[in-house]
Formats: structure tokens, sequence, C-alpha cells
């Protein structure tokens, strides 16, 4: 949006379901997560190897703990509210 234009009022946008963790530089030796539907424990995640892209969050909360850096990414929805 433009500084013109205003968001409609019944638009939300938020996070949805699919997320991943993505090794950042080098190797993450482990990666232990809860609350996905896959969850991780003690896996290394590595270029070339396994990469987490395709995940499901389940709870509201998601844990991650990593031995390195990771990025999480999360797809973002939006639609319009049905009042």
């Amino acid at each position: 949006l433009n500084e013109q234009e205003n968001a409609p009022s019944d638009l939300v946008v938020g996070e949805g379901p699919t997320c991943g963790l993505i090794p950042i530089g080098h190797r993450c030796e482990f990666v232990h997560t809860t609350g996905l539907k896959w969850d991780l424990d003690g896996c290394a995640l590595e270029f070339g190897g396994m990469v987490s892209t395709s995940n499901r969050a389940m709870r509201e909360v998601i844990t991650v703990q990593a031995s390195h850096p990771l990025v999480f990414t999360a797809e973002m929805t939006s639609g319009n509210v049905t009042r």
C-alpha cells in the first residue's frame, strides 16, 4: 500500500502453519524442536544434507534449541475476516 491507500479493516495478516529451519553459514550440528508436526530430535541440518523447509506448526508456541544459528521461516497468510 502506498501512503494514500488504507488497508481494508477486515484484512488479517499472520503466520501460517508452514515453517522451516535453515542453517546459516555452516552445518548446524544438532537441532531439537517442540511444537512442530515433525519435531527434530538432535539431527544435523546443512545444505547438501537435511534442511527443514516444509514443517508445520502444531502449537501456538514452538521451541528450538540449536548448536549454531538458524533462520526460522514462516508462511505469511492473509485474508478477509468473515463477520
